[in-house]
């Protein structure tokens, strides 16, 4: 299993990654392709585009996507990875979040595809990982725990009402 950055070209087996993932689940958002505001060229072109500074938008940081793909090449999940917090992700939203297909988790990719994000943000620079996640998504508090996240709080989002957990995760 690796992650590969995302790039115009496709890897076998995303677009079901795309239509598994839907409008999204536990704070992992969708893409626009579900939508309809994107094709999927276009929302590739997006994802190449979003680590350059230069091109992200107004109140966003520069992220990185990766596709998580098996031992075949088949995108099994992908990660989000945000190069740094600014205020907003500093209380919701962290550098990373992850998402498998529902038929292929349970088979530890999510834990390693974290591991491997973590290596990549080290890269970067960044002296440690926060990560957020609702306070009832227990496979996502067993990746982030298995990856050395240590609790630093359960909040309320005052939008929803629901609660989540703010973990850190030294690099």
């Amino acid at each position: 299993m690796r992650i590969e950055p995302a790039s115009p070209n496709p890897p076998p087996g995303l677009r079901e990654l795309l239509s598994d993932l839907g409008g999204g689940e536990n704070g992992f958002l969708g893409t626009p392709v579900h939508a309809g505001k994107a094709t999927l060229e276009q929302f590739l072109q997006r994802c190449c585009e979003m680590p350059d500074p230069a091109k992200v938008r107004p109140g966003y940081v520069p992220q990185t996507t990766f596709w998580v793909l098996d031992s075949s090449g088949l995108a099994v999940g992908m990660v989000r990875l945000r190069h740094y917090l600014n205020e907003k992700l500093r209380v919701r939203g962290g550098h990373l979040g992850f998402f498998i297909r529902r038929d292929q988790r349970g088979k530890g990719y999510a834990t390693e595809a974290l591991r491997l994000a973590l290596v990549e943000l080290k890269r970067m620079g960044e002296p440690r990982a926060l990560l957020t996640v609702d306070d009832d998504n227990l496979p996502s508090i067993k990746v982030i725990e298995s990856n050395a996240g240590q609790l630093e709080d359960i909040r309320t989002d005052p939008e929803t009402g629901k609660k989540f957990r703010r973990y850190w995760i030294a690099l």
